[in-house]
């Protein structure tokens, strides 16, 4: 992409280049550490302490890490990671969480009890869509998920044994959620399903857009009105880069909009380890259910270990979200090892997840800020590419306009043009884009992922 023309040289097969320099071969995926961003190591330390004690005494790890894990394994049964650890999954895990949730969002309260640990959002989406299905009604549940949006959710409905009911998002308002599309998209399939729930994105994957408290006021008046259950993806949260567009979670937004709404709107949202320090291959994140009958929680308690996350994955999530305070003695010692050992662009300090405005937040923004510009300003130079501006998340999604050959020879071969695009693509450069067509995209539009 950083030649000009390069890409619809490409889509139309007059150029033939190797590999181009300095750019990542896989530039679709949203793997943090599978692009070379390093991991923060207190999380690995804690965890390897955890798992081998005979850490506990070792100097090859810092006194803060040993520190940290020992206060771990005091909450563990018989001090193990070994064993099923009932407790800390139910309670103690879910109590640090809470805390978290309640400094990002300002002081609205929230109850442990409403915490429920899992092994990421991929693992839990169907479990949550299932509680949904009648198997014994007339109509089938739908589920409206954003187009374009994460594969995940239309493939979780399906798992769910639910109906995935497209709804639109609004490029030309830099992705924003249409409420008329929704409407829309609710008149029509009542004719097919029983549509129960409004998954949201935010900030959106592949869109890269963070949505503002008017538009989540706006989503939230309508599942109200709609009797929506709001499935808030919002697993992206600490990659909101910028000052002037901040991530705000639909638990905030709606607790502050006030009764009615604030009582009676049912909420689950979801936060990912992977998408947030990094680290996904150890599976661990948490969903919080908001205004939603406390008898759905025996549910993923009776599916036990089948929810949960991974132990050591588990140990990691309760490290990141209860970060020593300034006045901790070992607070010095976090900050250096959050530092020590990263290349320069994953330097990230404790306070990594620290309430809103926090040095840490500040870093990871500075770190993808840049990046983003740099993408737009690439893209933008690009004939043929328009990108919409970029607010947060992993992805760009910019819009192709492909040359009248580039679309006969796809047609040719029965293929989308923008799987074609990015084929050609792979061909000439060696690099890896996803084709728009995997999230789902404006019919006649063609994008990159």
């Amino acid at each position: 992409m950083a030649g000009g023309s390069a890409p619809m040289a490409v889509a139309e097969g007059t150029r033939d280049t190797p590999a181009v320099p300095g750019i990542p071969e896989d530039c679709s995926s949203d793997d943090a550490h599978a692009v070379g961003r390093g991991p923060l190591p207190v999380l690995r330390q804690v965890a390897a302490a955890c798992a081998c004690p005979e850490l506990l005494s070792s100097p090859a790890l810092p006194a803060a890490a040993r520190h940290r894990a020992r206060h771990v394994l005091r909450e563990m049964d018989a001090g193990n990671i070994g064993g099923y650890n009932h407790e800390h999954r139910a309670l103690g895990v879910p109590t640090g969480v809470a805390r978290f949730l309640e400094r990002r969002d300002g002081g609205v309260p929230c109850n442990p009890g409403n915490v429920v640990l899992c092994s990421g959002t991929a693992s839990i989406l169907p479990f949550v869509m299932s509680l949904l299905v009648d198997e014994a009604a007339a109509q089938p549940t739908g589920v409206l998920v954003p187009v374009p949006g994460p594969p995940l959710h239309g493939a979780a409905a399906g798992l769910a044994g639910a109906v995935a009911v497209p709804y639109p998002l609004a490029e030309e308002r830099g992705w924003a959620v249409d409420r008329d599309g929704v409407r829309r998209a609710l008149r029509r399939a009542r004719a097919r399903c029983l549509p129960k729930a409004l998954c949201v994105v935010n900030p959106g994957d592949p869109t890269g857009h963070v949505l503002s408290r008017q538009s989540m006021e706006d989503i939230i008046r309508l599942a109200g009105e709609e009797n929506l259950l709001l499935l808030a993806d919002e697993v992206q949260q600490e990659r909101a880069f910028l000052p002037d567009r901040p991530f705000l979670s639909f638990k905030r937004v709606l607790g502050e909009m006030g009764a009615p709404l604030a009582s009676t709107v049912q909420l689950v949202s979801f936060y990912s380890l992977s998408k947030s320090v990094g680290g996904g291959g150890f599976r661990a994140g948490f969903f919080e259910l908001v205004n939603v009958d406390p008898s759905v929680l025996k549910c993923f308690y009776t599916w036990g270990m089948s929810v949960y996350p991974p132990i050591l994955g588990q140990v990691m999530l309760d490290t990141a979200v209860q970060p020593p305070l300034p006045d901790d003695p070992s607070y010095p010692a976090f900050q250096e090892v959050g530092n020590a050992g990263s290349p320069p662009h994953s330097r990230l300090p404790w306070g990594h997840l620290a309430p809103a405005g926090g040095r840490g937040t500040q870093d990871l923004r500075r770190a993808l800020a840049p990046n983003a510009r740099l993408v737009q300003e690439v893209l933008g130079r690009a004939p043929g590419i328009r990108c919409r501006p970029l607010h947060g998340g992993a992805r760009a999604f910019p819009r192709i306009q492909l040359p009248p050959r580039a679309l006969r020879r796809a047609r040719a071969l029965g293929l989308e043009p923008d799987v074609f695009f990015c084929r050609e693509l792979l061909e000439a450069t060696g690099m890896v884009l996803a084709p728009g067509s995997e999230f789902g995209q404006p019919e006649g539009t063609h994008h990159l992922g």
